[in-house]
């Protein structure tokens, strides 16, 4: 049985969000209209949840489609919760990057064999 699980994403403005984002080759579908959201599709065990911003199954490798919803000035990633770690570890790791390259701050990246991926602050001093 699969569910919508909620990730907060504390601390990340939409421009934030976005470039991460594209930086992944991603761009979500927004709704047309100001104010308005868009819906997940859900599924048999689980009905569809409103969002700002939606990405379509597959995305990342998910299974399910997934979006981010903007609740009381604070970004939440909203996924099935068979998603969650995949996604939630490939969007923190290029945000984290994202964030490190404007601080002007260079960062090793290694993928391990049980898929763990490790960020490492490279120190050429």
């Amino acid at each position: 049985m699969s569910r919508y699980v909620h990730v907060e994403l504390a601390g990340f403005a939409e421009a934030e969000l976005l470039a991460g984002l594209a930086r992944l080759g991603l761009h979500p579908q927004r709704a047309d209209l100001e104010g308005e959201r868009v819906m997940l599709a859900g599924s048999l065990e689980c009905a569809g949840e409103p969002v700002d911003l939606r990405l379509p199954a597959g995305s990342l490798g998910s299974i399910e489609d997934f979006g981010f919803a903007l609740e009381a000035g604070r970004w939440r990633l909203i996924c099935g919760d068979i998603d969650r770690a995949t996604i939630a570890g490939s969007l923190t790791a290029a945000l984290l990057e994202q964030r490190s390259e404007q601080a002007g701050i260079e960062l090793e990246h290694q993928l391990e064999p049980d898929g763990t991926r490790r960020l490492r602050v490279r120190d050429d001093e």
